[in-house]
């Protein structure tokens, strides 16, 4: 088991950090119970990645964390197999820290808070991997080159030499080798040089070696993975007749050494001679020469591959010398060209720490996609620490302390306040300069709708913010900023919450709670009284007799009415008894009531209304005057309350023979008041039905058609007022004004017309007049329709008739000249040639021949046409003048004729 020992770096204002403490021992820190687990391909790589699985098993277990600091070096972490502890200092608000013992070195941080520190140990499991078997793709696939074997260990892995002849696939080279495999490679010594690593360490990281095995370290860590990776094996040159270049018939001969050139040669078979690449007839076995020098080899010598002498070698210092124990050392050679250990490229020398990196890494936030460095969470998530990259070539292999702070402790679980805080990450080198780089997270936790929460969800992840309210007693959930409340339906009272609800520190109850108190019904039921009230019994008075003209009362008649009173009270009580108290609101037109139809009781609850009326209970009767009692109803709901006690008041009425038929006559006149009025509420309800039915169709006509603004508007429903007694008469009036009250819209005038027209005439004759008026537009119509389709049907006609004066047209006498002209003119027409006859109509002299136009004279105003003649040629009167031509005659009226050929003149206009 390691132990992997934290430092506490103490932060000295804001200029940098101290000195490094050494913590407490290991045998003060505290354990924690459970392990964490992990592969080796899972377990965490760097400082970044072992802080967060730190802290986050820190703040599970943990109250009030507010810095957790680990100091680590991530390389010798990840690739040790077994049980490993991380020593941590974790710093807590003195508050929660419960042993006392614990709590003996109390400080104040920089916010001002008592906080206290301990150490604790945090248990790891990292369970082997099998390099050998990863696909080629993995981070964690071995590094041993070709030809050499990869031989998986625990904890890590080493590279192999074969054997001559052997693969990676042979039975000799295990799955898994442990101690006693490489012992016995170890005992081995008749390795050939080709079996082994090669023998200069410019070539491989273990000169002459078999494996990597003592040579490079042991744990799978960056350096080990360094040397694996250059570790070499020789090739066998003769392995695969594919690679050497000898000819067929020769024999590939590998050389002694690997390190030899060439490392093989190729030898003809004997009887034959060449050079192995190519074999012929023998030759004499030529001889090695030199020239005069005495160094350099003649041609023939060199082209028989024969070599005298050899070149002054160039001295390598670091050859050979022994490898540098130093971490991030190497060999370099001094001015004298002398080996020695120096730090490599990029480091200086610390006289504590050794060879560090002088350059301060930067920090970049994980889980920051904004850029912004906030993260936003809403109640109910939990915080994850997402920790920071160190960005440097060199952060995971050497010494880091990183520290997180937090601005106010982090619940164990869930985050249920909102609001913000902030974590600091610093990341220390005390060699450095800056001796320390911080980076510093904004953490916004925003509110969440409680009352709309996946309850099974949230009740699993983080309880605490599941809405209490008592939902089975009507309370409904109100979502507030940071909480919520719970508000109690009507009728009720209390604070809504389950009378089981509790909170804690983390998410304190809302303003609202008050300890729980549910939602109570606070509502009194309503009791009302039905059938009549009050109720009257009547009873025959007792007395003597009674005469027309006197009556008889005496002693013994009080004493009996004072006998018979006694048994009222308990009459009452044993018919309430016998019928629930229906006897109480019997009537002669309900004779069989049910004790419901005499009371109503009514509990109005959030759930709606609740009837109650048969669980209303019936008292006895409390006796008020002499022949008054109350009879009282009482009723309790499902919360207990009580109702308000309701009286029925019972009177007794003692009535003697003399009234009896008056009273008789009474009641049978409030009968009938009741039953009219029942009609009349029946009736009206009934006209209420049709007119909402009438005004939901008229409605639906209007959104179908559109044309709702040209309709007539609804009228308000001929609702009679309560009134007592209500009669037709008062109804009728009271309808006849809400139907005067009801105007219509300007455009439906044709209404008004007819309303107005009601107003005068009985609606029968309105829409008689109505119809004669259409069937008269109709008529006129119709002669309009013929005079445009037939325009000659409407020609006038003159017709032969007794007209005197007064029907002929009176002109003026013309003047001397004009009857000269005319008689002249006369005389002419009177000629035979002139006369028209039944075949060809009008002479040629007449005004309508059209072989002969007649000069004429332009007549004046009330002279005849000059060419106009009294008779006709075919006996026919003519128009002319008569008298001496003082008065022109019209033509007389004739007969038309069946088929409408009358005596149609077409006159031609005066000129």
């Amino acid at each position: 088991m390691t132990t992997i020992r934290c430092l506490k770096f103490l932060l000295m204002g804001t200029l940098g950090l101290g000195v490094a403490v050494q913590a407490e021992t290991t045998t003060s820190c505290e354990r924690l119970k459970a392990t964490l687990t992990y592969t080796q391909e899972q377990a965490p790589r760097d400082l970044s990645s072992v802080l967060p699985v730190v802290v986050e098993k820190v703040n599970r277990v943990l109250d009030g964390v507010v810095d957790v600091e680990v100091e680590w070096k991530g390389a010798d972490l990840h690739g040790r197999v077994g049980e490993h502890i991380v020593e941590c200092t974790v710093t807590r608000l003195a508050s929660t820290v419960t042993d006392e013992k614990k709590k003996t070195e109390t400080t104040v941080d920089e916010y001002g808070r008592e906080v206290t520190s301990q150490c604790f140990h945090v248990p790891f499991t990292i369970l082997d991997t099998n390099e050998c078997t990863l696909p080629l793709n993995h981070p964690m696939r071995h590094h041993c080159s070709a030809p050499s074997v990869c031989v998986n260990t625990q904890g890590s892995y080493e590279c192999l030499c074969p054997r001559l002849g052997e693969n990676s696939s042979s039975s000799s080279v295990p799955t898994t080798a442990d101690e006693s495999f490489w012992k016995e490679l170890d005992a081995e010594t008749n390795r050939s040089p080709w079996e082994l690593s090669f023998s200069s360490p410019s070539k491989t990281s273990c000169p002459s070696a078999a494996s990597t095995y003592g040579c490079c370290p042991a744990k799978y860590t960056a350096d080990g993975i360094k040397c694996r990776a250059n570790f070499r094996c020789p090739v066998d040159p003769c392995k695969d007749k594919d690679a050497y270049d000898c000819a067929p018939n020769a024999q590939c001969v590998r050389a002694e050494s690997p390190v030899h050139v060439p490392n093989h040669s190729c030898q003809c078979p004997d009887g034959l001679m060449g050079n192995g690449k190519a074999c012929g007839p023998a030759d004499p076995k030529p001889e090695p020469k030199v020239m005069f020098d005495g160094v350099s080899p003649t041609e023939l010598t060199v082209k028989n591959n024969y070599y005298c002498g050899c070149t002054k070698p160039k001295i390598d210092a670091c050859s050979g010398f022994p490898p540098c124990k130093g971490k991030h050392e190497i060999c370099t050679v001094s001015a004298t060209n002398k080996p020695m250990c120096a730090c490599k490229p990029g480091y200086v020398h610390h006289q504590e720490y050794g060879c560090v990196d002088v350059n301060a890494p930067t920090l970049k936030l994980r889980h920051d996609p904004q850029g912004d460095r906030t993260l936003r969470l809403r109640q109910g998530d939990e915080y994850r620490e997402y920790m920071v990259d160190i960005v440097d070539d060199n952060a995971e292999d050497y010494l880091r302390s990183l520290k997180v702070t937090y601005s106010r402790p982090l619940p164990p679980g869930c985050l249920t306040n909102i609001g913000e805080f902030h974590v600091n990450y610093t990341v220390a080198m005390p060699w450095a300069n800056p001796t320390y780089v911080r980076v510093t997270r904004r953490v916004v936790i925003e509110d969440i709708d409680e009352c709309s929460l996946d309850v099974a969800k949230y009740q699993r992840t983080c309880p605490a913010i599941v809405p209490q309210c008592d939902i089975s007693a009507g309370a409904q959930c109100r979502n507030t900023i940071g909480s919520y409340t719970c508000q109690c339906p009507r009728n009720t009272s209390g604070d809504g919450f389950l009378k089981t609800a509790r909170f804690f520190d983390d998410y304190p109850a809302p303003p609202s709670f008050k300890g729980g108190s549910s939602c109570v019904d606070t509502t009194k039921p309503i009791i009302s009284l039905q059938g009549p009230n009050p109720k009257i019994f009547k009873i025959c008075a007792c007395g003597g007799l009674d005469g027309v003209m006197t009556s008889t009362s005496g002693q013994d008649d009080m004493q009996l009415q004072s006998d018979q009173r006694k048994l009222y009270e308990a009459d009452i009580r044993e018919m309430i008894r016998e019928t629930a108290g229906a006897e109480l609101c019997a009537t002669h037109d309900q004779p069989r009531p049910s004790p419901a139809d005499c009371i109503k009781a009514v509990d109005h609850t959030h759930r709606g209304d609740v009837d109650l009326s048969n669980q209303v209970v019936v008292g006895d009767p409390v006796q008020k005057s002499r022949l008054h009692w109350v009879v009282p109803y009482n009723v309790k709901d499902e919360a207990g309350n009580e109702a308000t006690t309701v009286y029925r008041d019972v009177i007794v009425e003692e009535v003697d023979l003399k009234t009896v038929e008056k009273k008789i006559r009474e009641e049978v006149r409030k009968e009938q008041q009741q039953i009219t009025q029942r009609a009349i509420d029946a009736a009206v309800r009934e006209e209420r039905r049709k007119w909402e039915q009438e005004n939901r169709a008229t409605q639906r006509g209007r959104r179908n058609t559109g044309s709702a603004a040209n309709t007539c508007p609804a009228c308000p429903p001929c609702d009679c007022p309560d009134m007592a007694p209500a009669d037709a008469k008062r109804c009728a009036a009271f309808c006849d004004n809400v139907s005067a009250s009801c105007k219509l819209s300007d455009d439906n005038f044709i209404y008004g017309i007819l309303l107005w027209f009601g107003e005068f005439f009985s609606p029968h004759l309105v829409m008689v007049i109505a119809l004669s008026i259409c069937v008269y537009f109709v008529i006129l119509l119709a002669r309009f329709v013929v005079f445009v389709l037939n325009p000659g049907a409407s020609s006038s006609y003159d017709y032969k008739g007794n007209n005197t004066i007064d029907d002929s047209d009176l002109f003026l006498s013309p003047s001397q000249r004009q009857q000269q002209q005319h008689a002249a003119s006369q005389q002419q027409i009177l000629q035979p040639a002139s006369r028209s006859t039944p075949m060809n109509g009008v002479g040629s002299g007449g005004i309508f021949s059209p072989q002969q136009q007649q000069p004429q004279q332009q007549p004046s105003f009330g002279s005849p046409p000059p060419n106009a003649s009294l008779f006709a040629s075919n006996g026919v009167e003519s128009a002319g003048y008569d008298n001496g031509g003082r008065s022109f005659r019209s033509p007389g009226l004739i007969t038309p004729s069946k088929n409408g050929e009358g005596a149609r003149h077409g006159r031609i206009p005066y000129r």
